[in-house]
């Protein structure tokens, strides 16, 4: 299998998910700290900007598209005066998943093996040992791993410790829980996992093998994905995407663009416009969801919405 760098697997939690943000991490590690605009500059670009205003021309009141990171991180956790006012003023909270216990329940399924088979029955066993030893260091026995897949394991290798578990997403869910907001998911669990559920498991172990060998970098390439996010540089993460791709196996880099991305953004677009023709909703997704030719901002406006960037 090609270079492909295996911090893709950042794409991913077991709910809350955020992977098209973590797909423009994916060659950061080589560039941790990446030129970025001034956080606080004024936005310029089309692309520029994580939250943007959009106005259907079915309704009076406006609704937010806001672009997410993934982090628990304590800079991303303060949100921003912007996007407090646009979640508080919001009747209605749209993310790309509910995180209920059912959404739990179907990804642990979806995680593990069901037909007798163990992660040691799909390693050869020098892996094996390196993955145990490595899932260890996490706190995990082996008896809370054995029934994972490949790409199960390394979704856990490759997300940071978090002392809150607060991950962005996550908190805004929670809040609108407590809220009593309208909320709902633009996608299932089910079609987020098969992101990685779909992948022929030679690929799987390819992907878990590539991750063991760099975990060390993850912490370098997580704080130049903070930078770019907090300076709103959409145009920094799809370069940086575009370079993980170009530098990747190819096979495997076409596989991930579509299922990830291109397969899945004309399917969140089409979920919410009856959201947009209502008004009054904060739609949260993955910023990398944002920008480009099929991104959302772009597909909103062929439709004839009204697109404008607040912050």
């Amino acid at each position: 299998m090609g270079r492909f760098d295996p911090r893709i697997g950042c794409w991913a939690r077991c709910f809350g998910f955020s992977l098209g943000v973590a797909l423009g991490a994916a060659c950061l590690a080589d560039d941790p700290h990446p030129p970025v605009a001034n956080a606080d500059a004024p936005i310029a670009k089309q692309t520029a900007g994580i939250l943007f205003e959009i106005r259907s021309p079915e309704s009076a009141g406006p609704s937010y598209l806001l672009g997410t990171i993934h982090s628990a991180d304590a800079r991303v956790a303060k949100l921003p005066a912007p996007i407090r006012a646009a979640f508080e003023g919001s009747t209605g909270f749209a993310l790309e998943v509910i995180p209920d216990s059912t959404a739990i329940i179907k990804s642990m399924v979806t995680m593990t093996y069901t037909d007798g088979r163990t992660l040691r029955d799909a390693l050869p066993e020098d892996l094996y040992r390196e993955t145990a030893a490595a899932l260890g260091e996490l706190g995990m026995s082996e008896d809370a791993f054995r029934d994972f897949k490949p790409w199960a394991v390394v979704t856990l290798l490759s997300v940071p410790p978090s002392d809150s578990g607060e991950f962005m997403d996550m908190a805004l869910y929670r809040d609108a829980l407590a809220r009593h907001k309208r909320i709902v998911g633009l996608e299932t669990m089910e079609e987020q996992l098969a992101v990685f559920d779909d992948l022929d498991e030679r690929d799987q172990v390819g992907l878990l093998r590539e991750t063991l060998e760099s975990r060390d970098q993850l912490p370098a390439m997580l704080e130049g994905l903070i930078v770019a996010y907090l300076a709103r540089d959409l145009d920094a993460l799809v370069r940086l995407s575009e370079r993980s791709l170009e530098d990747g196996d190819p096979r495997i880099a076409a596989l991930f663009r579509e299922a990830a991305v291109d397969a899945r953004n004309p399917r969140m677009a089409a979920r919410m416009l009856p959201l947009l023709d209502q008004g009054g909703w904060l739609i949260a997704v993955g910023a990398l969801h944002l920008p480009g030719e099929g991104g959302l901002l772009a597909r909103l406006r062929e439709r004839g919405y009204s697109v404008s960037a607040v912050y």
